[in-house]
This record gives structure tokens, sequence and C-alpha cells, in this order.
């Protein structure tokens, strides 16, 4: 007698094709109808579980995964999706038990050694992740989630040299993946030593694989091109929450004429928290889309007929370039978020300045850019900020240089670059502060590359993340003047630090990220403190410690200056942006097709 087949595990497959085609409101449907007749069929259960996990729903999504461990217990894949859905639950010791059960089942399994890096990685056990991650490779060299896992470690580690390395390495073995080359993207700003053109290259290749098929399509939008009616302008975030994007949005919001847009705010925030309440408050029409996918997200930006669409990421975590790719919205601009293009074409316009992109410069960018008035973005001034104190070294105490900028941020050149200041200024001493501090290896890695340019350790002081806001500024306290960081600079660690009395010094590089600083010294009238090479900036730093009156003067009236110049005009700014729009507005209507 003939076998029947078994349609229930076929139709299991399809549902796991679905997945992983991206298809996942149709492959949860699928997985859900054959729920209905086989509560326990293990992979039409993973599959709901990853989805309504992605869908932040936790507890649905363990309950799937539960049932499928009981019906298949000995499956090592299923132990590690229950693992990755853990972890995204934050459980990272019952995360790191799956995937150590995973590993008993199948000791060659890369993707569980993968998991359990990653999970390692959350404890804050470094070299422990690391091992584990070149262990998933020995295993299988064509993993790419651990190429993209170790990079992302090796730059919390302040390794930025090394994740480029390893993103490299993976970008010739997966030259078609666009994650491979969004991470790439993003790590290639912090290390020194790079030429523009290296940092534009995994830029374009992103942009060249999410566009493929739709660069140079024409798209036609049911937007009715009148040059002068209100627009509606959409802004689309993964940081509309305590972030630093959300406190330069919030002055926008704030100061747009409802006259002449309606906005539209696209959150993709899965923590909202009280910034995001305040920028809901100034929005028309606010969406929550953190849930939905970019098939979903296209549609709602479609439905919305958002004239002109903002993105605010760029290639930080929680972008979502490949649906602006397929450019749901007539005109695209990237904005505020990121110091770099996107790599896309179908994002037309990059709003910049003439400080952080000279006219007379190349534009390193695939989109066009736009020059706005003054300066590029706005400050929002906390509103807890405690009184600017005296400068800590009129008080007898050793002269302190600071940056609390991000560790990652202290490339090799920029460790050398310090020590020379600190050398100019004998018995000055270094005050770093980062959230990433926290954890004892990143402040070895980052003491150790200080003492091997001669800085002892007694003229060093490493502090790590203070939650209070207020508590964070009241620290500026302890800082006579403030380092910007090369070839990343800082923008809301400067803005923070001017705000709180404290001037800063940066170095002008050859590209957007390497010259923000020059524009935002430029807004308050200290174009002075940024310097033209290395040696001008230890010059700058060196004499302005020297002259105790000045730094004494500026320190008393640098809020003051501050809040009167462009940097924190917020009516000033919107204005000039609303300009702006307007006019890349006529250029479409000009032109729709």
């Amino acid at each position: 007698m003939a076998h029947k087949p078994d349609r229930t595990l076929e139709q299991a497959r399809q549902v796991m094709d679905l997945y992983k085609a991206g298809r996942f409101d149709q492959a949860l449907i699928a997985a859900r109808r054959i729920l209905q007749k086989s509560p326990a069929q293990p992979h039409a259960n993973q599959v709901a579980g990853i989805i309504l996990a992605r869908r932040g729903q936790p507890e649905q999504a363990l309950f799937h995964l539960a049932r499928a461990l009981s019906a298949s217990p000995d499956d090592a894949a299923l132990h590690v999706t229950h693992g990755q859905v853990l972890l995204s639950l934050q459980r990272t010791l019952d995360a790191l038990t799956a995937f150590d059960h995973a590993i008993t089942l199948s000791p060659t399994l890369a993707s569980a050694f993968v998991g359990k890096a990653t999970a390692l990685q959350q404890h804050f056990r470094y070299e422990e992740a690391i091992d584990c991650f070149h262990a998933a490779l020995r295993l299988n060299p064509d993993a790419p989630d651990a190429y993209l896992n170790l990079a992302n470690l090796q730059l919390d580690l302040a390794r930025a040299d090394h994740a480029v390395d390893t993103l490299r390495q993976a970008s010739q073995r997966f030259p078609e993946n666009p994650i491979i080359w969004t991470t790439l993207s993003n790590a290639i700003n912090y290390p020194s030593g790079l030429t523009s053109a290296e940092t534009l290259a995994p830029h374009r290749r992103y942009g060249a694989i999410v566009e493929k098929g739709w660069r140079d399509r024409a798209f036609t939008f049911p937007n009715t091109p009148d040059p002068a009616r209100r627009l509606r302008i959409g802004y689309l975030s993964p940081d509309m929450r305590r972030h630093s994007v959300a406190y330069f949005l919030h002055s926008i919001l704030k100061a747009h004429d409802p006259a002449a847009v309606e906005v539209f705010c696209y959150s993709l925030t899965s923590h909202p928290d009280d910034m995001t309440d305040a920028l809901r408050s100034l929005t028309h029409e606010w969406r929550d889309c953190a849930a939905l996918d970019d098939a979903a997200l296209e549609q709602r930006i479609r439905r919305d007929r958002v004239d002109i669409l903002v993105e605010l990421a760029g290639h930080f975590a929680g972008h979502r370039l490949l649906m602006l790719a397929h450019r749901p919205a007539p005109v695209q601009i990237t904005y505020l978020g990121y110091a770099h293009t996107t790599g896309l074409r179908n994002i037309q316009y990059r709003l910049v300045d003439n400080f952080t992109d000279p006219p007379t410069a190349p534009a390193h960018a695939a989109e066009e850019l736009f020059r706005l008035p003054d300066c590029f973005i706005c400050y929002t001034p906390p509103d807890d900020a405690p009184q600017p104190a005296p400068p800590p070294g009129s008080t007898g105490a050793p002269f302190t240089f600071a940056s609390f900028n991000e560790a990652k941020k202290t490339s090799h050149e920029l460790v050398a670059l310090w020590a020379r200041v600190l050398a100019a200024v004998p018995h000055s001493r270094l005050l770093l502060k980062a959230a990433s501090f926290e954890n004892t290896f990143v402040r070895d890695e980052v003491t150790a590359r200080l003492a091997s340019h001669g800085l002892a350790p007694d003229r060093i002081e490493v502090v790590a993340r203070i939650p209070s806001r207020a508590e964070h500024l009241a620290f500026y306290s302890r800082v006579d003047l403030a380092l910007d960081t090369f070839p990343y600079h800082g923008t809301t660690t400067t803005c923070e630090a001017m705000w709180m009395g404290v001037p800063v010094i940066s170095l002008i590089g050859d590209r957007h990220a390497a010259r923000v600083g020059a524009s935002l010294l430029h807004a308050v009238g200290l174009e002075d403190l940024a310097a033209h090479s290395p040696d001008d900036y230890v010059r700058i730093a060196s004499e302005l410690a020297s002259d105790r009156p000045r730094l004494a003067a500026i320190r008393a009236s640098l809020r003051e200056r501050m809040r009167n110049s462009p940097l924190c005009d917020a009516s000033g700014f919107t204005h000039n942006l609303e300009a702006a729009y307007r006019q890349m507005w006529a250029r479409w209507c000009a032109n729709p097709r």
C-alpha cells in the first residue's frame, strides 16, 4: 500500500518559505491555519513564535515555541529560535541555557554558537563572546550573523578598525547581502586613516543592491502637484524617544507652521517614553509603526499621501532604507540622524550646511546636498540643566580636558592627538565619560590605548553613564575644556558641553562627520576653536588652557551666546527648513514623473 505524503509537513515547509521570503503576514496566517488542525506542529509553531516576537508579543511567541519544543525536544534549531526570542526579551541567562542545549544536541550548529556569543555579549562577557563568534565562523565561514554580531561587538569595544576588517571579509563572502553593507557603512565612519572615497564606497554599494530594479523608475503618485498648497510632511525614525535625534526634532515640530505643513510622524521605537509623548503632542498625525514590516509601512505612508518624507536614521539600527528604496513619497530626504550618505538615489536630498559640506568640496553623497543657512541643525536646550559652574581649574584643581562621546569614537589617531594635548599642558588630566565604560573590558581597552602613547594612568579618569540627565549635565562642572572626537565628531555632546559653558576644540576633516564641530562652533561665534590640522588642535587647546581669563569669560557667556545663536533659534531654523521643503516640492511639481 502506497504511503500518503504528510500534507501538514508540506504545508509547514511552505510556511517556513514564506517567512524566509519576508512575507511575514502571509506566513503567520498560514501557520495559524495549520495550527487549527495540528496544534503541536513544530515548524508552524516556530514560525508563529518568531513573527509574534518581532511584533512585540513575547508571551504568545514563547507559548508557540514551548509547544514546538514539546513536540520536537531534540530539534537543536528550535532551541536556537527559543534562545533568540529570550534574547529579545533580555532574558539573557535563560537564552544562554537554550543555546547551550542546542550545542549539546548539535555541537556543529554554527547558529547556536552565534546565539550564545550574542547572549554572552549582552551579559558583558566579551572575551567569551569573541571566542564563541570565532568558533561559529570556524564551523561555518558562511554564517553572515556571526560576522555581523562580531563586528558590532568589536565596535562596542572601541575596535572600529577590527569591525571594518570583519565586515569587509563578510562583504567578500556575501557581496549581495544588504545587511552586511549597511553595517559596514555605519562602522566605517569611526576608524581613522580612511579616505572619503573609502567611506563612501560601502554606502554606494548598499544603494546599488537595494535599489536594483527601482533606480531610474518613473514613479507615479496621487499627490496633487500644486507648489503653493499645504504640505504633508512625514518624519520617519526609530529614535522618537529619549535619544539625541528626538531632542533636535523636538525644536522643529514645535516651530512648524500648521498653516504651511501638516506633520505626520512614523515612530519605529519599541520603547516609548516621555519624549515620545512630547513629540506625539506636537504632531498632526502620529503612527506607531514599530511592528509593521516594510511592505505594511510603505502602504501606510502611501495611504497618508505624504508629500515629503524625511528619514532620520541613515544606516543606524532600526532604519528602513530598504523600504525607502521603493520611494513611497514623491520627495524623500535624509537628515539629522546620520553623518553620511544613505547611498540611495531614490532619496533625492540630504540636508547639510556650508560648513559640514562646503560647496567647493566633493559631495561624497548619492543624494543631492541641500545646504541650509547658518547651521544644519537646531538644538533644544534641556529644561533641567543646572547653571554653568566656574572652571574647575580656577579653584586650584588640575586643568581637566574631557570627552563625553561614545567610546567607539576614540580612534587610534585621536588617542595620539589627546596624548599630545596633555603633554603640552603639564599636570593636566583627561576625563572620559560614556555608557560603554560601565564595562571593565572597554575601560581597559581605551586606557591601554592612551598608555601606549605615554599617558600615565593617574592622569586619566574614566566614568560610566550617569542615568539622570541633570546629573550628567552637572558633571561638566568638573571640565575646563572639552575635546571633540575625530574623525567622527560629536553633535549632542558638543551642544551639551557648550550649554554648560564648556568650550570645545574640534579638528576639521574632509567629510561631513569630521566637520560637524566646525558648523556648531561657527554657529555660536567660536570658529577659532575649530582646528585645521592636528598641530593646530594641540596649539588651540594649550593656548586656551593657559589663558584662564578668556576661558572664564567664555564660560560665563557661552549659554547666553548659544541661546541667541542660530543653533537655538527654533523659529528661524524651522522657517528656513520649511522654505527648503517648499523649494524641493516646487521642483517635483514642475516634473512629477
